[in-house]
């Protein structure tokens, strides 16, 4: 059959790439450079910026390894959006692209960078030694390497997607939480977190535990779930940092750190009016003292501008609010139980 000189057009095409650019050497600051190269249909980004660095400019700096979607050394930013370049199909991003014929190229986001698109994975290494990302065995050193140390698969399928993680760092490069705080623990370590914490060959549950409920910790998850949507190998990060926070109250209690005192004055509050109590909610998660050091300030300026929340008696209970109350009871019974039987 004869394809038609239209169709082989359309399999081919001068592709512009928006390369980000810095050398600390010589830059002062950094900037953009164009890069325009015919691509084919079916050429990965990465393929592309290996074409730019052997035949246009050979001082583009970028990290590449396996090519195969399976070591994570490319993970960078296409067209705002963190990702591998090597299993990222540049036609597809064509048609993702804010101007016509050009694919952006950007480092991840949230850590230092070093070089045009190479960013220091150190920061992320380091936090993960910190909160103890791999299993210390609970078999005495005498038996090891005489004998496997087997798992259930039931228990097995409780962290299987946890170890398709590639520390890629598009979930760090994502995280909205990193962005504000760089000491924020990071959604890659606590994904790698939860798959030692659920392995009962592990012998550091409490200790990893402990830190993770620290300040800066997995309290401080804000649910944007853009972890989760940029993972390039579709894990569910967020049921891990669920998992954690489910552990930790039920390990520790209620009243462990301000986080879990937030959720127990949340879920307190929806329960008796259906609706948050605003103003007294700092007070109940982290003190009277703290409170009035931290935020007095901020609250004098809602006064002035009078945008405080009403107070506490001014806080109406929702309509059909006596319905509800039961339906909630009984979503948090089914909840528990539910625990129980995954725990089990």
């Amino acid at each position: 059959m004869t394809v038609s000189t239209d169709q082989h057009k359309e399999g081919k095409r001068d592709v512009t790439f928006r390369v980000f650019r810095f050398n600390p050497q010589v830059d002062s600051k950094s900037y953009f450079d164009d890069y325009t190269i015919p691509v084919e249909r079916g050429i990965t980004v990465l393929r592309a910026l290996n074409y730019i660095k052997e035949h246009v400019d050979a001082s583009v700096s970028f990290r590449a390894f396996c090519q195969a979607g399976i070591c994570g050394s490319c993970g960078m930013r296409v067209n705002g959006i963190s990702m591998l370049a090597c299993t990222t199909q540049v036609w597809d991003m064509l048609a993702k692209s804010k101007e016509e014929g050009v694919v952006r190229v950007e480092p991840l986001r949230n850590l230092p960078l070093i070089k045009d698109l190479i960013v220091d994975m150190d920061p992320l290494v380091d936090k993960m030694k910190h909160y103890s990302n791999w299993v210390d065995s609970t078999m005495p050193e005498s038996e090891m390497g005489k004998k496997e140390f087997l798992v259930s698969e039931e228990e097995f399928l409780k962290y299987d997607k946890a170890t398709d993680c590639i520390l890629c760092a598009s979930c760090v490069s994502e995280c909205s939480i990193l962005r504000a705080n760089k000491e924020y623990v990071s959604p890659a370590v606590l994904l790698k977190s939860y798959r030692m914490n659920v392995d009962t060959r592990d012998s550091m549950h409490d200790l990893r535990l402990a830190e993770l409920v620290k300040d800066h910790g997995v309290w401080d998850c804000t649910h944007c779930y853009r972890c989760q949507e940029s993972c390039v190998k579709s894990i569910p990060i967020m049921d891990a940092i669920h998992g954690i926070r489910e552990d930790a109250l039920e390990s520790r209690g209620m009243k462990d750190t301000s986080g879990a005192k937030h959720a127990e004055a949340f879920m307190s509050d929806i329960e008796k009016k259906g609706k948050l109590v605003e103003a007294t909610l700092p007070f109940r998660t982290n003190g009277v003292l703290w409170t009035v050091q931290n935020l007095l300030p901020m609250a004098v300026k809602m006064i002035l501008k009078r945008r405080t929340p009403p107070p506490p008696p001014m806080v109406k209970p929702s309509k059909g609010i006596k319905a509800f109350r039961s339906e909630f009871r009984e979503m948090s019974e089914h909840v528990k139980q539910d625990h129980k039987s995954h725990n089990k």
